[in-house]
This record gives structure tokens, sequence and C-alpha cells, in this order.
């Protein structure tokens, strides 16, 4: 049982549920806050004990980003090591894509197609072993940027 967020299980997390033929651009932790009806079509997403803030739909999570596909691995609030559930969401369905800035760097991300996700990043990593979140974010935000850009969000 671990309390922390640790590099280690990011990527074992993530390559774990990637597609074949994709390759990770950046991966990075963050939360997620998906809304009720994606738990009831991806039954093994994010069910169980509460999150983080209270909301039983919000959980830290691992995120990965393809060219193709975001990936996300909610984990157990007091297991990390565990997984409550996980979900891609492929950008061929992306309807709507919205950035906000927050205190302290913070971004949080919306995403909407046929699932509707929220989640929040933020370049500090207290609590974890992954010492270059910093870099991970920024690498992810300029990604995110450049997908916002090309599809006309």
């Amino acid at each position: 049982m671990s309390l922390s967020l640790t590099q280690s299980k990011m990527v074992e997390f993530l390559e774990n549920i990637k597609t074949q033929g994709e390759t990770f651009i950046c991966m990075l932790w963050g939360t997620v806050y998906a809304d009720a009806s994606l738990y009831v079509k991806e039954s093994k997403l994010l069910s169980g004990t509460y999150g983080v803030s209270g909301s039983p739909n919000e959980r830290f999570c691992y995120i990965g980003l393809t060219d193709k596909s975001l990936y996300v691995v909610a984990v157990a609030p007091l297991d990390t090591t565990a997984i409550v559930g996980s979900f891609k969401f492929s950008f061929d369905e992306l309807t709507r894509l919205i950035i906000r800035k927050g205190l302290l760097g913070t971004r949080t991300v919306e995403v909407a197609g046929n699932h509707n996700v929220k989640l929040t990043v933020k370049p500090i990593s207290l609590g974890t072993d992954i010492n270059d979140q910093k870099t991970r974010m920024v690498a992810f935000m300029a990604e995110i940027e450049k997908l916002k850009g090309s599809g006309g969000y």
C-alpha cells in the first residue's frame, strides 16, 4: 500500500492500457473528474470509495497522451498502487476542448465528446516521486494547445 504517486507505477499503469502501436508523447499525474454518465457506460471506471476532495467522481490519476488518444488511470485515494478505473479518450470523438488557468500554475483541461472529463494538472510534485512534474506538465499543455488549435475547439 502506498499513499504516494510514483513514476514507476505511472509508466506501468499507462503502458498496460495503451493501444498497441501508439507511443506516449508525455505522461504526468493529476486529478480526474468525470460525469456520472461515463461511469454508467464504463463500469470499471472510478467506482469505489470517496476521492481526494470528498467527491465520488474525483480521483488522483496518471495521464498519458499519444498523438491519437488521451489515457487516464485513476488510483485509490488511500492506496495509489491500486487502480480504481481507467479509460481512453480518442481524439476522433472530441467535440470540445477548454483550457482554464488556475492558481499557482494549475491548469484544468475539459474535454467533451462521447464522454465529458475534466483533468486538473499542477506543476508541483509534492507527495510524489515524480520530480519532473513541471516539465511533464509543460509538454502536456503544449500538446493540448496544439490539439485545440488544430481542431478548432
